[in-house]
């Protein structure tokens, strides 16, 4: 589709929904990619480079928020919505732990979801990070550049993290960067401070527990200290 402003990755097994989305996208003047599992998410993550994802909870015999755990394995920045049956409406909000944006639940809301992809177009935008091509975000020294370089070296530094020690402080750790640098682009500053403080707890917690390094610890200090800066803290 030619003047686009964007492409949403649909991912849902359901034919139905997938093609009533895919026109209401269009009308929207965004181009869609639609994947039926994790594996065609996967793919089409590394070929289409979506701007947002659309993800079902309940996705045959496979798990949303463990598409969304994959997914953000491959990219820290795109934002994600996850779309759920009433019934899955506490486990949704679990996704909102995990990274993702927003819940929408069955029967979908037009009015809310339109609202709900221009944010997660306005969170991934600019510079998104895929797999192991790294893309600086334009304006590296504004708040959300700094923000968002901060969440990458979060996610550098977690990623060799042994399985115990990400469960107990590797998760969280990344959790808290996702959401300083996705309220950063909202301009929410409050969440944005509330966030980096819990960043700054959990690098600590992680040293003293011997799950990083001091120098690794001290590259990620650096990052903090700017991007305090970045939004008037010391």
């Amino acid at each position: 589709m030619a003047d686009t402003r964007g492409t949403i990755l649909i991912v849902d097994d359901d034919a139905a929904t997938g093609e009533l989305l895919s026109e209401y996208l269009g009308g929207k003047r965004l181009a869609v990619a639609r994947a039926r599992n994790l594996d065609e998410a996967l793919a089409e993550l590394e070929s289409a480079r979506p701007d947002a994802v659309l993800i079902s909870m309940r996705l045959g015999e496979a798990d949303g928020l463990e598409t969304l755990r994959r997914i953000r394995e491959v990219n820290v920045q795109v934002g994600v919505l996850v779309m759920a049956e009433q019934e899955d409406a506490d486990r949704a909000k679990g996704a909102l732990a995990l990274g993702a944006l927003d819940y929408l639940l069955k029967p979908l809301d037009f009015d809310y979801l339109g609202r709900a992809i221009e944010k997660a177009l306005a969170a991934s935008a600019p510079g998104l990070d895929y797999a192991e091509t790294p893309i600086a975000p334009v304006g590296p020294l504004s708040p959300a550049g700094l923000l968002y370089t901060l969440a990458l070296e979060v996610f550098r530094s977690t990623r060799p993290l042994s399985p115990e020690a990400r469960a107990s402080v590797g998760t969280a750790l990344e959790q808290a960067a996702l959401a300083a640098m996705q309220r950063g682009v909202g301009g929410e500053k409050a969440e944005v401070i509330r966030a980096l403080n819990q960043v700054r707890n959990m690098i600590r917690f992680a040293q003293d527990l011997g799950d990083i390094s001091a120098e690794t610890a001290g590259r990620l200090d650096e990052h903090m200290v700017r991007a305090r800066r970045s939004v008037g803290l010391s």
